[in-house]
């Protein structure tokens, strides 16, 4: 059995996630971009976040849907893991903190780019990308 969903698999080629070209964006961050329609405005794309992670305290320019594919975080609203869907909206901020052991892996589907609370997180955003 993989260990992504079928429509991702395909997507990623047959590749692990372990044998993608994951992007380094920050201390404990990397991404992997999915293709989307050219009409599209969102992106998709993979999210790995080292085990102890705390992301910055943001909240989302649209809708943002996020699959946990391996791992877990905990946020304000919750505990999510393997198989969970996040599904939130302009109207939510969080600040998620991935568990320590293990990396989490998200399939990340946004509207809009992320809004980031913090100066220092604003500043790096068009360098990461999300």
């Amino acid at each position: 059995r993989s260990e992504v969903p079928d429509p991702l698999a395909r997507l990623l080629g047959g590749k692990a996630l372990g044998e993608l070209a994951w992007k380094r964006k920050a201390p404990g961050l990397a991404l992997f971009d999915l293709p989307v329609s050219p009409a599209s405005s969102g992106k998709l794309f993979l999210m790995r976040i080292a085990p102890g992670t705390a992301m910055p305290e943001h909240g989302h320019g649209g809708e943002e849907i996020t699959l946990i594919l391996s791992g877990a975080y905990n946020d304000k609203f919750g505990r999510y893991a393997q198989g969970d869907v996040a599904d939130l909206d302009e109207n939510i901020e969080h600040q998620p903190i991935v568990e320590t052991g293990v990396a989490c892996i998200c399939l990340v589907a946004t509207e809009a780019p992320t809004r980031f609370k913090s100066w220092p997180a604003r500043l790096l955003q068009p360098l990461i990308g999300i």
